[in-house]
């Protein structure tokens, strides 16, 4: 059977685009189809998840695909140690499992691990060359290492093999920002969201282009979208005020700096903005 797509909740950062979703994998030794539809489901906690793929595993311990799946679940719970634990015993069971290896590079992704990431990714992409999750992962490594030509030609193979997925679009977005060429930061923000509107991070990245293109209506409208779909998101809001006070809409930017500050009271580009356009302090 197969499970699906199953991806970290939206929380701090990349969103699912090109952050931290564990990949989809084919489950043949998974008796128990509830347990996999619960972990495919992002309502569902993920400690239940993990207890359901459990009961799998007692029953057969060197079930790999189970293996792989409750990783994710840990993963999903914040538990690298164990999620690494669960990803390298579905190796030494199945060393074709590029999926394993391609979740493994995640979380070491996550840690900060990036000799160990690209090892992994560099793996999954011998066993099978064409897997586009890989390439994302393995350029968002590069990215963050600041290897901008070589994270660039994987985010660009990988849409080249997955042109409908918008993790690569929004990743090589970012990295074009990071050279300050924002037309071409654009083209990709604008394909990211076309795919995922309700994302708020691809909103606010290219917020930040349009802000720098002096798009101020634009940015504000993207900076809007960031704030409300993504829960304590004051930095959107606080770049929601900066965008109206640019347009002069002092009454706007008064209240998305205010916003801003409800959620967090520290926030000093809020706090002053705020004082800029004659609000009253939230």
């Amino acid at each position: 059977m197969k499970t699906g797509t199953i991806k970290r909740a939206l929380t701090a950062g990349v969103v699912c685009l090109a952050g931290f979703s564990l990949a989809a994998c084919e489950t043949p030794g998974v008796s128990d189809q509830r347990a996999a539809d619960r972990l495919n489901n992002p309502q569902v906690d993920p400690r239940n998840n993990i207890a359901s793929i459990s009961q799998v595993l007692a029953k057969n311990p060197r079930d790999a695909s189970a293996l792989n799946l409750r990783g994710t679940a840990y993963g999903q719970a914040g538990d690298g140690e164990r999620a690494i634990a669960d990803f390298t015993a579905a190796i030494q069971i199945n060393p074709q499992f590029y999926q394993a290896y391609n979740n493994r590079a995640l979380i070491y992704l996550k840690m900060g691990r990036y000799d160990a990431a690209l090892a992994d990714y560099n793996q999954a992409l011998a066993i099978k060359p064409d897997y586009a999750g890989a390439y994302v992962g393995r350029g968002n490594v590069y990215k963050d290492q600041r290897n901008y030509p070589l994270a660039v030609a994987d985010f660009t193979k990988a849409i080249e093999l997955k042109p409908d997925d918008p993790a690569p679009y929004y990743s090589r977005g970012l990295i074009h920002q990071a050279m300050n060429d924002h037309r071409n930061a654009l083209d990709d923000l604008n394909v990211a969201v076309n795919y995922r509107p309700d994302a708020p991070d691809p909103h606010f990245a290219r917020g930040q282009s349009f802000m720098v293109m002096q798009d101020y209506k634009k940015a504000f409208e993207d900076f809007q979208v960031a704030g409300t779909n993504k829960v304590n998101n004051y930095e959107a809001w606080a770049a929601a005020g900066q965008a109206a006070e640019a347009m002069g809409d002092r009454k706007e930017a008064a209240v998305a700096y205010k916003r801003a500050l409800q959620i967090n009271r520290e926030s000093r580009v809020a706090y002053e903005g705020l004082r800029r356009v004659g609000g009253e302090d939230a």
